[in-house]
């Protein structure tokens, strides 16, 4: 391979750069990148009908790899196989399964058949974030590093029993700060021991399992790197302390180091080609969306010996125990057959078993199912498309139940609730019940009956949860009847929930906190 070529197999592009310079057949004969990130959801299209996001189709995918002169490394944040219903998000139940270990496993199993089923080689998962701070959002399915070692360590022997490469991620560490990486740098604010004794450890179970990839995000932690460049801490993707010292010396790690989106507002300077070199230059193995014309600014620096070749050797070296790991593993033909079946059930199983009954201190729970209790659901969400509030009132419905739902006490949304309109309002309803899903602290002013919520009768409330685990100790720390959900709002999820308030099974998950709030007496 020449020189340019070497550096582009470091390039991680997506369809809308293929798609800027071209189309596959151009883009390739011009620029052989290494790997191609597969986006699979309903494609952003412009006004000829081609991708200008990072979604495409299983189809334009496999016409990329046609035109592609070596095998691409194909990765994916995730994926379906083909004939599997089952949707919603089930990662975080496993921190709340009592069948933790077991289970993530099995989620990895099924993390690879899914890859397998689409021809992507390399998962960016699982994430091994922590949740400290209260209003951070988060991934994370612990508190406790113990636990998410554990899970992950398990999780990641799924993935790679599959062939698949696994990559650990967010390098290093979200959760102890609510800055979203995605909209502005984030930190990591822990003390070096503490952090070694938490993030470290987590990371370090993964590495000694075998992770193939870790990610490093747009992130400080300063009390490792504290040194000001251009009157800024650098963010792990910048930081060579960070991406090469930190993480690939003192943690030994012998694999890939992978950048996050080089497209965030927690990295951009307004240069993107100046951010792919810098991230190159830290320690990155591969970087993640960036604009193909770096590779030139990069092949002159290191011809002029301003980035030692060594980097790009070590790049290189890195990439192909990937590569070796999976061209192995198919053609021993490791994989198991995708399972849509399997999916379907071990994702309905898991979602199920981890709903956890916080609270039912007023032993509310179960709902009498023979009196058909009429029941208000109060929608505390942002997300209209999930239809989380729906999903819940149509399990209901088809129990026998009478159920509606309400957002605002009437269709005035600035007339604020008083005790008398609450009165009115929960007189007519056996139960009351909250479906929560916004975004930690970013409550929706219009939404009457969530400021009014502390105003409704205790008796017959209950709390739902889909969000942040500290829900119920910062905004309902009285409230004794609370369910956490631990996954994402689904038609599954809400069935599994109707089974369970009405008795039909047991509630059988666990807070994913190990060490909760301690609430005021």
């Amino acid at each position: 391979m020449t020189l340019r070529e070497k550096i582009l197999k470091t390039f991680v592009v997506t369809i809308r750069e293929i798609n800027t310079h071209g189309g596959p057949e151009a883009f390739f004969a011009k620029y052989p990148v290494g790997g191609m990130y597969f986006g699979e959801a309903e494609p952003l299209l412009d006004e000829n009908g081609l991708e200008v996001g990072t979604q495409t189709t299983f189809e334009k995918l496999n016409e990329c790899k046609k035109y592609a002169p070596r095998k691409l490394l194909v990765c994916a944040d995730g994926a379906a196989i083909r004939g599997q219903c089952f949707t919603a998000d089930c990662q975080r139940s496993l921190g709340a399964s009592p069948d933790r270990l077991a289970d993530a496993y099995q989620y990895g199993r099924m993390i690879g058949m899914q890859m397998n089923d689409k021809g992507i080689d390399w998962v960016l998962g699982p994430s091994m974030d922590l949740c400290f701070d209260h209003a951070q959002s988060l991934t994370a399915i612990s508190d406790s590093a113990e636990v998410t070692a554990g899970i992950y360590r398990e999780v990641i022997r799924g993935i790679r029993s599959q062939g698949v490469c696994a990559t650990s991620k967010h390098f290093p560490g979200l959760g102890t700060h609510p800055v979203n990486m995605h909209m502005a740098p984030g930190q990591n604010t822990m003390p070096f021991d503490q952090w070694m004794s938490t993030y470290g450890h987590t990371y370090q179970t993964t590495i000694d399992a075998g992770v193939d990839c870790i990610m490093t995000t747009h992130i400080t932690l300063r009390s490792y790197d504290n040194e000001l460049h251009n009157g800024f801490y650098p963010i792990a993707t910048f930081s060579p302390k960070l991406t090469t010292e930190l993480l690939k010396e003192k943690l030994g790690f012998p694999g890939a180091v992978v950048t996050d989106a080089l497209i965030m507002g927690g990295m951009a300077t307004g240069d993107l080609i100046a951010e792919t070199v810098q991230a190159f230059r830290a320690g990155a193995d591969l970087l993640l969306w960036p604009p193909v014309e770096a590779a030139e600014k990069i092949e002159e620096l290191l011809r002029s010996g301003e980035i030692p070749m060594s980097r790009l050797d070590d790049a290189l070296t890195r990439i192909a125990r990937m590569e070796a790991f999976r061209e192995n593993a198919l053609r021993d033909d490791i994989a198991e057959p995708p399972d849509p079946v399997f999916a379907d059930d071990f994702g309905r199983s898991l979602t199920a078993k981890a709903i956890c009954l916080l609270r039912n201190d007023r032993n509310l729970l179960p709902l009498d199912a023979s009196a058909k209790p009429s029941v208000l659901i109060v929608d505390g969400t942002d997300d209209d498309d999930r239809n989380s509030a729906g999903f819940l009132r149509d399990a209901l419905t088809r129990r026998g139940l009478n159920v509606d739902i309400q957002r605002d006490i009437y269709d005035v949304p600035s007339r604020v609730c008083w005790q008398n309109d609450i009165d009115a309002l929960q007189a007519s309803y056996d139960v009351v019940l909250f479906n929560m899903n916004t975004t930690y602290g970013t409550w929706s002013v219009p939404l009457m009956l969530i400021w009014a919520s502390h105003l409704f009768r205790k008796e017959k409330k209950i709390v739902v949860n889909y969000g942040s685990p500290y829900f119920a100790y910062d905004y309902f720390p009285e409230d004794p009847t609370f369910i956490e959900m631990n996954c994402s709002p689904s038609p599954d999820a809400a069935e599994a929930l109707a089974a369970r308030l009405l008795g039909e099974v047991p509630f059988t998950g666990h807070s994913v906190l190990t060490n909760p709030p301690v609430l005021p007496k």
